[in-house]
């Protein structure tokens, strides 16, 4: 049961419950989540004690989730989403997706209707900086409108998640939203200042994950399962071991060592096969952060990609925290897609500070 005073959460495209775990922290109690994928729905439970509605959210009922949570409608609870955001990313003008056609595209629009039929006292907008001003912009402008009309004030901001003391850069649009009988001027002025004003000390590699023990490729920490790197072929190692240490580039080995697809390039994909600087936060850990293939995912100084461990430790993750390592494509992924952890309890404790 909540205490008196305090709120419950409703976590709609879940994953595998770092939001959540976040504004637990903050003081939320987590009433009900929903995901379509079963492993992130076996991690989130397995963590968080609570399981996950599986299913698409596109054929999730608003009164499914509230009995779920037992929570009635416009009770004192509030709700928190991502929804798919591959369709509105930078890596969809590579891969030549095209936002307006992509099916997941309905789900920026489904999340409001579930706030109509749920009517939170705040929702949590989360997504990629695209969709407030590239592929998704027209999305996220008709998400504002319905929720507009539902009755709710909007207060959004793209931020970068490293001025939040997240040891990573990485730029999304936080749109928080309150009934306007909750939404005084003290509460817009101070959820505004949140979003752009003074920034907290930014944290860095080192601090993330500089304590963790020296690894070669392909190995294993054996006092820590999720401390591995995968391997690389020796074309591969031989590309790595010649990027600068602490911060070098692809384009700084020797031009004969470049892969035939990087010389075709004339610009973009200036991070592939670079490596991270311990002095700085980190880059955006994607669906793909452990391959040095896919961005500035080499180690500082040691000859190999990151480690899901490391991963895990730049979105803020708590060691404690469990994930299956069965797979390491479904490991990245779900790392990749999560919100930081330090990011989600910031806002969360925000929003119990302005709600009354």
């Amino acid at each position: 049961m909540a205490s008196r005073g305090s709120y419950k959460l409703i976590d709609v495209f879940a994953g595998m419950g770092c939001a959540s775990l976040g504004f637990r922290r903050a003081g939320f109690e987590i009433a009900a989540a929903v995901e379509i994928d079963p492993a992130r729905c076996d991690v989130y439970e397995s963590n968080l004690r609570v399981r996950p509605i599986r299913g698409d959210v596109l054929g999730v009922g608003g009164a499914q989730i509230l009995r779920a949570a037992k929570a009635r409608k416009n009770g004192r609870f509030c709700m928190v989403g991502c929804p798919p955001c591959q369709s509105f990313s930078k890596l969809s003008d590579t891969t030549r997706v095209d936002a307006g056609s992509d099916p997941r595209s309905a789900y920026a629009g489904r999340f409001a209707e579930i706030a109509e039929e749920t009517r939170p006292a705040a929702i949590v907008f989360e997504n990629v900086a695209w969709m407030a001003n590239g592929p998704g912009k027209r999305f996220f402008r008709s998400y504002l409108r319905k929720i507009g009309a539902l009755g709710y004030e909007t207060v959004f901001r793209v931020v970068n998640a490293a001025d939040y003391s997240v040891p990573q850069n990485r730029n999304r649009v936080i749109a928080i939203s309150m009934k306007k009988r909750l939404m005084t001027g003290q509460a817009r002025s101070s959820l505004e200042k949140f979003l752009g004003g003074k920034k907290l000390k930014r944290r860095t590699v080192r601090d993330a994950i500089g304590d963790l023990s020296p690894l070669g490729a392909g190995r294993a920490d054996a006092g820590d399962r999720l401390h591995f790197s995968r391997s690389h072929g020796p074309k591969v190692l031989s590309m790595i071991r010649a990027v600068p240490k602490d911060g070098g580039s692809r384009s700084e080995m020797p031009r004969e060592m470049w892969l035939e697809c990087h010389k075709k390039i004339s610009h973009g994909a200036d991070s592939v096969y670079g490596r991270m600087r311990w002095d700085a936060p980190a880059p955006t850990m994607t669906c793909r952060c452990t391959t040095p293939a896919c961005g500035r995912f080499i180690h500082p100084t040691q000859d190999r990609g990151i480690s899901v461990r490391e991963a895990m430790r730049i979105q803020t993750i708590p060691d404690s925290f469990k994930i299956g390592i069965e797979s390491r494509r479904a490991a990245e992924e779900m790392i990749g897609d999560a919100v930081p952890v330090l990011l989600a309890e910031r806002i969360g404790r925000k929003l119990l500070q302005v709600l009354p």
